[in-house]
């Protein structure tokens, strides 16, 4: 009885227009929208309206969180689950906005851009969120990086590997990322794919590998197609193909 009333919900909500001035601003910061077919746009406008209208949003240091803010972060959540089920967000409860950088717990001497809780709060720093869509192609996007978190998230746990479609995808996945990530951890100076952040744990390069497929698509397959091809698979888009950056790579 639940999943339907959750269902009929849901409904309403992707039913439910947007102001055209958000619809407006959505364009003005992602350019990807408008070279989505129209099927796939549809479903990315369906993630963002039911991201956007079902999560608590609040705001730190005294900050109040905008229409902008939500719709931006928002917009980020559904780039990367627009071609999976709706359901990959049910974990995320609460997304907290901080103006800058922040102190995590128990750390006093580092700044971090974003965090993802298992307890279902993601939180951001607004500054860093601006920073990652200001250039769609440098592989940096704190937005992106977080949300894979929460994806990464869907079977339980923070290891890399996200609830995959069919049970044949884990081995493939399992061996292509954990060479790149032995690879990257052995020899951080030599293995230039991604950033070397990557290196830290499965989690944070499966992350970082995400961040790399949405805005450098085109270098990641060049330089690791079997690593372009796994994520291909499991967010069942193609970047270079539908997702052409306003610049040309290096």
């Amino acid at each position: 009885m639940f999943e339907i009333f959750k269902s009929h919900r849901r409904k309403k909500l992707y039913e439910r227009p947007l102001p055209e001035a958000w619809d407006e601003l959505l364009h003005d910061h992602f350019s990807f929208i408008a070279e989505l077919p129209d099927d796939e746009r549809e479903l990315f406008y369906r993630h963002l309206k039911i991201f956007l209208w079902e999560k608590d949003w609040f705001g730190t240091h005294g900050l109040e969180v905008t229409d902008e803010m939500k719709l931006v972060i928002s917009a980020s959540a559904a780039r990367l689950a627009r071609k999976l089920p709706v359901e990959v967000y049910d974990r995320v409860k609460e997304i907290g906005v901080y103006p800058k950088g922040f102190k995590p717990p128990h750390d006093d001497e580092f700044h971090a851009a974003g965090m993802a809780h298992d307890f279902g709060t993601v939180v951001f720093s607004w500054d860093a969120v601006k920073e990652g869509i200001a250039i769609p192609n440098d592989g940096q996007d704190t937005a992106l990086h977080e949300f894979a978190h929460m994806l990464d998230l869907n079977d339980g746990v923070f290891d890399g590997t996200p609830k995959l479609h069919t049970y044949r995808d884990y081995a493939p996945w399992v061996d292509v990322l954990s060479d790149h990530f032995d690879r990257l951890q052995d020899n951080p100076d030599r293995y230039d794919i991604i950033d070397e952040y990557g290196a830290t744990n499965e989690a944070e390069f499966f992350a970082v590998a995400t961040e790399f497929f949405f805005e450098k698509p085109e270098t990641l397959k060049r330089d690791a197609p079997d690593l372009y091809e796994e994520l291909r698979k499991y967010y069942k888009v193609d970047p270079i193909r539908r997702e052409p950056t306003i610049f040309r790579e290096d």
